[in-house]
């Protein structure tokens, strides 16, 4: 019985201390380097944690739709933002955005790590907001 006892007094510790290293690092997957300039649709918005998601379609200069996705701040400072612009409403299927990015390491990818974004004329907030911010 002791035995039983002292692996799960182990293992536990280890399991859950490995949760710690799961979340990723965004100089892995995206070209920090370099921002790219996008016009586009939206076709939809999660608000969910870890990172909320934006999916949008833009059309090249010949009309061809291209499906894209954009990763936003952490969910907790997206939370914080709530208080200056942000909510689960924010962003609709159908709305129009630009958005600023670093792409994807991967040439092939639709997908970056946004760091402006104009949605319907609105600029939304992307960082941490201001002591003393007040809702818009």
């Amino acid at each position: 019985m002791k035995e039983i006892l002292n692996v799960f007094m182990w293992a536990g510790p280890i399991m859950t201390s490995s949760l710690l290293f799961a979340h990723h690092g965004t100089n892995v997957s995206y070209q920090q380097d370099k921002t790219i300039t996008l016009n586009g649709t939206v076709t939809e918005w999660s608000f969910s944690y870890p990172h909320p998601q934006i999916y949008f379609d833009v059309k090249d200069d010949k009309g061809t739709v291209q499906h894209w996705g954009a990763e936003l701040l952490p969910a907790p400072i997206m939370m914080k933002n709530m208080h200056t612009g942000w909510s689960k409403e924010s962003i609709k299927p159908g709305d129009q955005l630009t958005i600023t990015c670093n792409p994807s390491k991967v040439a092939t990818a639709a997908v970056c790590l946004a760091r402006k974004l104009v949605v319907n004329g609105k600029e939304m907030p992307m960082e941490n907001p201001p002591p003393g911010a007040k809702n818009e």
